[in-house]
């Protein structure tokens, strides 16, 4: 969110961000790559690479106004209701199908005290073989007898879990002042790594692991956020369950990715009471879209920023629930944000009468779950749980020996126990359960209602919203030329012909048939130079869609390459927004497409696609019938659902749909095309 002010800053911020690379891209010195052929025939500064990027910004931008104007408009209680309730619908939708609340089959694996505390080593199932192990750490019945209020505390990214000293040492602090505090493991750390080589060591832990749940989980329309969230919710179900806490004095508190899922769990959760989270809430609208990149995949929800759900409506979802958000003044998530959305929220809590159960704490310190944080949230769990307004806090240093905090005894990791399933296991179940309903789709179906089908869920734009190719000149040698291209504003392409195509248009030629060939590499790949080298009767022209080729962006490490594709990160920003990489780059093609059938009168389009670019062109065969005469796919293009078979990916992030599987996979367009006699197979 932003004011006037920051708005006009954040414009100028865009235009230097259009004009520069970032920290989080490789710079051109740095990775080696020559200065794009459409850079050096325009002659721009501006990085072609970046455009796609800076397009998103300005979209984020617009957004940003519509939030404002929107937030500004809800004014009564009833407006309040109907914003909670139509955005709290839109994030359950967002994360998918989760699952049935099935019996947790809770075990204390083990127990122990300490001078001042008691600690229960904790597992249960939160679906079926989906193991969640944590630590409840309880007060000395003789010091406060209970039951207890409790705090779920849910942990930052740290790999060893609930056994990082700020996080047990929470529950310590809890626990030696009179509440109860379980410390739970999400996925990929603590006890739940889910990536173990031959020797059991984890390969892929934390951000990685749970992005490489993020891509497949996009596949069938969840999120990483979906199984944290639901083990959250579990969670609560186990501490409900017990005699000794109160079910209807309940919080949660976390830092870091474990203030993502406070943050949510605080929104989604009607049982919380309170909640807390530390080093997370800034919002989508600033410096972490704008300077820093979005982060790993459970901190993106489906189309969230293009649904107008931003930080601060985490808090305002469950007003006027009492919520403390925590903040670092150096922290990596600019806690100027923080302070913008606390003031939105504490705006709304106001509207309310109810200002005094908002409030926020700031350290001097980097990112990092201070003590300061930390005590400020037991006081606060404290008022609002136990009732008790405390200046002073009780404190003991002890902490648990690895030996003691953990759930398993004799084993790394919950994959080891019978039965144990992985979240990318749970996601080929749903998309196993989904493949009926999506094969009875396709049965028998009508041109008219494929092409809905497949344009509502890749995204496609028609009629006026549709982009259209202008043409800006090329350059011709050695008998072949290169030509650059804007669809979308800002938006550029880069082809190649195997002819003078600038002299072409300067004449009035039409021509029957063309060629168009589309290479996930680039229109120099090797096997676009050998389709050139041998098809001199033809004319061919391959085009490079955005991202591929010239355009193509080299993004964080963080998204590793070798599982997500070079551009994870923008494929990020465009899910933020609703949208993904096929469709857009399918616009492109049927941009170009229009492009050749209007200027040159272009009858019979025979389009080639190699490689993961064989998706765009399936789609936009689908989508628009008339749009392309015959297609042949070059190289491998395993199905969506072949890709969720397969551990560590890849699954290229710019070739994956939200919720695809729910519709269509490869097979079924591969299959309707050959039907209608589209698609030719070697």
């Amino acid at each position: 969110m932003t004011t006037l002010k920051s708005y006009w800053l954040q414009i100028f911020c865009a235009l230097v961000f259009a004009l520069s690379v970032p920290s989080v891209v490789l710079s051109q010195e740095e990775n080696g790559r020559p200065r794009p052929f459409v850079e050096e025939f325009l002659d721009i500064d501006a990085d072609v690479r970046m455009a796609q990027r800076v397009s998103f910004l300005e979209e984020i931008d617009a957004a940003s106004r519509r939030w404002i104007e929107e937030y500004e408009g809800v004014k009564t209680p009833a407006d309040i209701a109907a914003r909670q309730k139509r955005q709290r619908d839109y994030f359950l939708s967002a994360l998918g199908p989760m699952w049935d609340r099935t019996p947790l089959n809770a075990q204390i694996t083990g127990r122990g005290e300490k001078e001042k505390f008691r600690y229960e080593n904790i597992l249960f199932e939160s679906v079926p073989g989906f193991y969640v192990t944590g630590v409840l750490f309880l007060p000395k019945a003789d010091r406060f007898p209970g039951p207890y209020p409790a705090l779920l505390i849910t942990e930052g990214h740290a790999e060893e879990g609930k056994e990082y000293d700020p996080y047990q040492g929470l529950g310590v602090l809890a626990a030696v002042n009179g509440l109860a505090a379980f410390v739970m493991d999400p996925i990929d750390q603590g006890e739940r790594f889910q990536y173990l080589n031959e020797k059991g060591k984890p390969t892929a832990t934390t951000v990685a692991a749970h992005n490489l749940v993020q891509a497949g989980s996009i596949l069938v329309g969840r999120n990483t956020a979906t199984f944290e969230i639901w083990d959250g919710m579990r969670a609560i179900d186990y501490l409900e369950s017990r005699d000794d806490i109160v079910g209807t004095k309940i919080g949660v508190c976390g830092t870091s990715g474990g203030g993502t899922q406070s943050a949510y769990l605080l929104a989604l959760d009607d049982r919380l009471a309170m909640g807390a989270p530390s080093c997370y809430i800034c919002g989508f609208f600033g410096n972490l879209t704008h300077e820093l990149g979005v982060q790993d995949g459970e901190q993106n929800i489906w189309g969230q920023i293009q649904a107008g759900i931003d930080h601060a409506d985490y808090l305002m979802m469950r007003a006027p629930t009492p919520a403390l958000l925590c903040a670092c003044s150096d922290d990596f998530f600019n806690s100027d944000d923080t302070w913008v959305s606390y003031r939105y929220a504490l705006r709304l809590y106001s509207r309310m009468g109810a200002q005094n159960r908002l409030s926020i704490v700031e350290s001097d310190s980097g990112h990092a779950y201070t003590e300061e944080s930390r005590v400020a949230t037991i006081r606060w769990a404290l008022r609002w749980l136990a009732g008790r307004d405390v200046e002073t806090l009780e404190r003991d240093a002890t902490r648990l020996t690895k030996d003691e905090i953990r759930s398993l005894k004799d084993r790394s990791s919950v994959i080891y126990l019978p039965g144990a399933k992985t979240a990318r296991e749970l996601n080929v179940e749903l998309a196993d359960q989904q493949a009926e309903a999506r094969r009875a789709k396709w049965t028998g179906i009508q041109a008219s209602d494929a092409a809905r089908l497949v344009s509502e869920r890749v995204g496609i734009r028609t009629g006026e919203e549709a982009p259209r190719a202008v043409y800006y000149g090329g350059r011709t040698q050695e008998g072949e030329s290169e030509s650059a291209f804007e669809t979308d504003r800002g938006i550029w392409l880069t082809t190649r012909e195997n002819f003078d195509f600038n002299a072409l248009t300067s004449s009035n030629a039409e021509f029957d048939s063309l060629t168009l060939v589309v290479s996930d590499i680039g229109r120099k790949s090797p096997f676009v130079n050998e389709l050139f080298s041998r098809s001199k009767d033809e004319r061919i022209v391959a085009v490079e869609l955005r991202g591929y080729g010239d355009t193509q962006n080299i993004c964080a490490e963080y998204y590793r390459h070798e599982h997500f594709g070079p551009d994870g990160v923008d494929a990020c920003y465009a899910y933020l927004l609703g949208k993904n990489y096929v469709g857009l780059r399918a616009d492109d093609l049927l941009a170009m497409i229009r492009y050749y059938r209007e200027r040159f009168g272009v009858k019979t389009i025979r389009l080639v696609a190699e490689g993961y670019a064989g998706t765009v062109a399936l789609v936009a065969a689908v989508a628009q019938p008339d749009a392309i005469s015959n297609l042949k796919l070059v190289g491998e293009l395993p199905t969506w659902r072949e890709l969720l078979d397969r551990e560590y990916g890849p699954i290229p992030l710019t070739n994956a749909i939200h919720g695809v599987l729910n519709d269509f996979d490869i097979d079924d367009l591969k299959s309707y095309l050959s039907e209608h006699g589209v698609l030719i197979e070697d």
